[in-house]
């Protein structure tokens, strides 16, 4: 009894300390952008993650310094030795000049609005005010300005997006880096390779020059127009017509022309001149079951290079008002509901983008009875998703808000458990096929020795001769 009361005010005493006990504060040795970050980042929901990125330029350098050494030092060919420089030399000045040694801190948090969407926050800090040096901010990031391009997306898009490119900053970092290699033969390389387009009549300062300062992509599925795609292993498969268009903002007619003029000799080409529409488009010499027409077009302030004519057309009426735009999309309009109306550049995927692809892939897979495991696999674990994201200039980085019908943090984990599940399949499920068809061809060979034995025991008991049928 004396026992069991001792045990008891133990428990009870041990009880009391675990409820009374307090987690000790630390605080860090340096200050972190844990503040700077944190401020754009919703707190109260499903997923937040944050990371101290100050020192990972560093630290990647180092990493690259390493592996330089450790290459440098197991080649013998003094040849070799040297190009491995001048590769490390290239690689390493692009990581200190990519802009990511001013990045602070990265951020990410996730909000349940209802039981279909969440609303997804990610932020980019910088260490200075305005806007940081490096190629990232120099040729990705831009003022916030209205997303003009929108009115230029046809409604069946499914697919699209619109983002600041300047590739002139690209360009004159490529001159410079490899002038600072040093090493004549690069540099020799790359100036008898612009003046043999300047020969072509392409100057490559100007054409980089004339692009910019954005860029945008379009992919539509047709909801109504199908196309029959002929099978490997025979038959065909019905899928929607599909179409997609590059559109870059430029300066001048540069490109077109220099184009437009290439192609002036050229057969089966089709020319279009309108107000502000020119086109240019090419026929493709053979039979194909998607509506494929390589086309150049200029379109307002847009030099577009797209897959047929026909996406350009209908972007040109998006544009005069003539066809419904992305705006009016159910779909659309779900996601995109209270998120900016203008900013750096927007992000639009829809749900048929996943389901085409999917149902292109497992009908491919399906024609093959050896593939049939893994499209019934893929159709279990694919999830179609959908997304609108904007990303906006803020005074110390870039912030990027969304509204998804997923998670962030339950597809990173899912894609994480997926992937390798996936893939697996994908290698042993064939190898059990080929086992399959191997065991076939042994159960054959055995059945067809059987037979020959049998006929042989037949001639043996009448006169040497075969059964007559």
């Amino acid at each position: 009894m004396k026992r069991s009361l001792r045990l008891l005010l133990v428990l009870v005493a041990f009880g009391g300390m675990a409820s009374a006990q307090t987690l000790p504060a630390v605080a860090p040795y340096a200050p972190t952008s844990f503040g700077d970050v944190a401020k754009y980042l919703n707190p109260d929901g499903s997923f937040y993650v944050y990371f101290d990125t100050e020192k990972w330029g560093t630290k990647l350098d180092g990493f690259i310094e390493q592996m330089h050494q450790l290459l440098v030092a197991a080649i013998p060919d003094e040849e070799q030795k040297q190009t491995t420089e001048v590769v490390f030399q290239l690689l390493g000045g692009a990581v200190k000049d990519s802009g990511l040694h001013a990045v602070r801190g990265v951020g990410m948090s996730s909000v349940p609005e209802s039981d279909t969407f969440y609303y997804n926050r990610v932020a980019v800090v910088h260490g200075q005010p305005g806007p940081p040096q490096g190629l990232y901010w120099d040729m990705f990031v831009d003022g916030n300005a209205p997303f003009a391009f929108l009115d230029s997306v046809p409604q069946d898009a499914v697919l699209a997006i619109y983002s600041p490119f300047k590739p002139k900053a690209g360009w004159d970092w490529v001159k410079r880096a490899v002038v600072d290699t040093g090493y004549e033969p690069v540099a020799a390389s790359l100036n008898q390779w612009v003046m043999g387009l300047r020969g072509m009549g392409v100057d490559v300062d100007q054409w980089i020059e004339s692009v910019g300062p954005r860029m945008g992509l379009v992919v539509t599925v047709s909801r109504d127009q199908t196309a029959l795609l002929p099978l490997p292993a025979g038959g065909k498969l019905e899928i929607p017509q599909m179409a997609a268009a590059v559109a870059f903002e430029v300066k001048d007619d540069t490109i077109f022309q220099f184009v437009d003029a290439m192609l002036q000799p050229v057969p089966n080409v089709t020319r279009f001149d309108d107000a502000d529409l020119r086109m240019r488009s090419v026929q493709v010499p053979v039979p194909v079951p998607i509506n494929v027409k390589p086309t150049i077009a200029r379109m307002g302030p847009y030099l577009i290079l797209a897959s047929n004519d026909e996406i350009v057309k209908t972007m040109d009426a998006c544009r005069h008002g003539e066809r419904s735009t992305l705006r009016a999309d159910a779909e659309f309009q779900a996601l995109s509901k209270d998120l900016p109306a203008e900013g750096i550049g927007f992000s639009f995927l829809s749900q048929r983008f996943g389901e085409t692809i999917a149902a292109i892939m497992q009908g491919t897979m399906a024609a093959d009875p050896n593939a049939r495991p893994v499209a019934a696999l893929m159709g279990a674990l694919q999830r179609q998703q959908s997304s609108y994201g904007v990303s906006l200039r803020m005074p110390d980085g870039v912030v990027g808000i969304s509204r998804t019908d997923f998670e962030i943090g339950e597809t990173l984990v899912t894609q994480a458990a997926v992937m390798p599940v996936a893939l697996m399949a994908g290698m042993t499920l064939p190898a059990l096929g080929k086992a399959r068809g191997r065991a076939r061809e042994i159960s054959d060979m055995s059945n067809l020795k059987q037979i020959g034995l049998a006929l042989i025991m037949f001639s043996q008991d009448h006169e040497d001769r075969l059964p007559a049928d």
